[in-house]
């Protein structure tokens, strides 16, 4: 599928040879395919509103291009923008920008009067769309007499009035209290998986990032980080959701590229890639400064170079000091789920694993005793104020589904998608963002794992009897640390 957007080398410089001159963007390139939801995330500014505008026209980059449903917006004549604004683009503006000496029906009416459409047949289709968002009554009113969610969504149907195929939404819920944000979002959330509007949302509060397809991190006019939840453009017919390639796949892909070593080394050579799986689990919104030292820190304690109390006062110390920035309260935290996610991991991998059985004495824990107990982490993980309510069965298919990902080849996508199938088609029926939660964490355990199977004897055999890594183990590692 080819992009609907596609920026290359973007460059934007305000204020350019003055005193004041500032560059707001720096070598921006992504692509954007339709019917995605796209955010733009980050600090106030960071360049995250710039991009929008680039996108939308109202401001031309310095250098780069920036071509939109095949057309070249650096090329385009007056009148060419004028014909992308009205018919390729809707904008949602984090102030309304609504026009207070029109009715709220004309105010929703006013993109169709640039098309020339009737005055019949545009108030017929913005009498649809105040009924659709439930503000009708309010039609012959002026915007100043409404609340600022109710105005947030006169412009939501101000810009799709002229049925767009992107919507452009720049801070939407930043004027808007709790419950009128969250129409807001589930409003944009409608337009994109039921209308297939490709949603472009700016914003920097974390809480929103769950909606979007894919999220591009700013910082200082670059973007620093792009993350999926879910790849719609390489969608498959019969498919709900594609998963980007698992993790625990190209750690495969490493393993058969280092076919010849034993395991422990292999373990090794991955544990880099192991920490960083970590690090952008728990972190989604510190700087890239804050980002190595939280990598280089689970580096140090997946290979036990590192004591509880260094860790936990790395993640306290402010990053001007070298440390990650996380108060008290939430490195703790941290630090507990990382120890639960390392148990848990040990607990399945480790050969010879045995319980104590008070008549058998000691016996080999079974892989059915792995499965549930691993079962019951994720869920106290991922689904804690709900899973004691499961059915009986639904439990049980979860539990076969965590067996068969654990121990007989089940990929991550078929496991992500038994989990989401609903209930009576043989599926498990739990809301999409559960299962992508269980699914990830699950991915995790099994990351940590790779190198421990066949391996771990118990918890000291790859560690030196003072806890550290022997002289030449640690030599290897060092040779692969982040650079």
């Amino acid at each position: 599928m080819q992009p609907l957007i596609k920026a290359k080398n973007l460059n934007f410089v305000y204020n350019k040879g003055k005193d004041n001159e500032f560059q707001a963007l720096i070598n921006i390139n992504l692509e954007i395919y339709p019917e995605e939801y796209i955010i733009f995330f980050g600090p106030s500014g960071c360049g995250k509103s710039t991009l929008l505008n680039v996108i939308s026209g109202l401001e031309t980059p310095d250098e780069g291009i920036i071509i939109v449903a095949e057309k070249d917006l650096t090329k385009m004549n007056a009148k060419e923008f004028a014909q992308y604004h009205r018919e390729k683009i809707g904008m949602i503006f984090q102030a309304y920008n609504l026009i207070n000496s029109l009715s709220v029906l004309d105010n929703v009416a006013l993109p169709q009067v640039f098309l020339n459409i009737g005055k019949k047949e545009r108030e017929k289709k913005s009498f649809e769309l105040l009924e659709r968002f439930g503000i009708i009554k309010q039609a012959k009113k002026i915007p100043m007499e409404l609340s600022g969610g109710q105005q947030q969504r006169i412009g939501i149907a101000r810009s799709i009035v002229n049925n767009p195929d992107i919507i452009l939404a720049d801070e939407p819920i930043g004027n808007l209290d709790s419950v009128s944000a969250k129409n807001v979002l589930e409003i944009l959330k409608d337009l994109n998986e039921k209308e297939k509007k490709t949603i472009i949302l700016v914003t920097h509060n974390p809480e929103n990032l769950a909606f979007g397809d894919r999220i591009f991190y700013m910082k200082d006019g670059m973007i620093v980080r792009e993350t999926v939840n879910r790849d719609r453009h390489k969608l498959r017919a019969g498919q709900s959701e594609i998963i980007k390639k698992a993790p625990t796949a190209e750690i495969e892909d490493l393993m058969r590229a280092y076919q010849g070593l034993t395991q422990e080394q292999i373990n090794v050579i991955i544990m880099p890639y192991k920490a960083k799986l970590f690090a952008h689990h728990f972190i989604t919104n510190r700087n890239m400064e804050e980002e190595k030292v939280f990598e280089e820190i689970i580096y140090r304690k997946l290979l036990n170079t590192i004591s509880h109390e260094q860790f936990l006062e790395t993640l306290n110390r402010p990053y001007q000091e070298g440390g990650v920035g996380f108060d008290r309260r939430t490195a703790e935290n941290i630090t507990r789920r990382i120890n639960r996610k390392i148990r848990m991991a040990f607990y399945l991998y480790r050969k010879g694993h045995q319980r104590k059985d008070e008549q058998a004495g000691h016996k080999k824990i079974t892989d059915e005793e792995k499965s549930e107990k691993l079962t019951y982490y994720l869920l106290n993980t991922c689904y804690r104020d709900y899973y004691n309510d499961l059915d009986k069965t639904a439990m049980e298919r979860i539990k076969q589904a965590v067996e068969e990902r654990l121990f007989r080849g089940l990929s991550k996508v078929d496991f992500y998608n038994f989990l989401d199938k609903p209930f009576k088609e043989g599926g498990v029926g739990l809301n999409s963002k559960t299962v992508r939660n269980i699914t990830e964490e699950l991915e995790l355990i099994l990351v940590l794992g790779y190198g421990m199977a066949q391996r771990i004897q118990n918890k000291s055999e790859f560690l030196s009897p003072a806890g550290k890594l022997s002289a030449g183990k640690l030599a290897i590692a060092q040779k692969i640390r982040f650079r």
